[in-house]
């Protein structure tokens, strides 16, 4: 059954959640980095975005999913910080996992 999203008036499935859109702005923030890299990146398809008309908007799921993806550097082999990456890492590839499933 689907609910409406008063604020717009648009059908929601039940249990769905939907976290906004970014602008440039928001997106650099979340990067930091400035808006203009962010716009310059998305006219070049390198990062994840998607155009509405003449404004370009960012997911901050795909984005963090984007750069996780290109982490680099050396990993710890032991220590607290060593064990949380290594569960992030866990994580991530068994999300991938159910993913590809579907």
């Amino acid at each position: 059954m689907a609910t409406t999203d008063r604020s717009q008036d648009v059908p929601v499935p039940a249990g769905s959640h939907l976290a906004p859109l970014l602008d440039a702005a928001e997106a650099g923030r979340l990067l930091a980095v400035p808006a203009s890299w962010v716009l310059a990146e998305a006219r070049a398809n390198r990062i994840p975005h998607v155009r509405l008309g003449r404004y370009v908007r960012f997911s901050a799921e795909e984005l963090e999913e984007w750069w996780r993806a290109r982490m680099r550097g050396p990993w710890r082999a032991r220590g607290a910080a060593s064990l949380t990456a290594r569960a992030l890492l866990v994580d991530r590839q068994a999300e991938q996992g159910k993913r590809s499933d579907h």
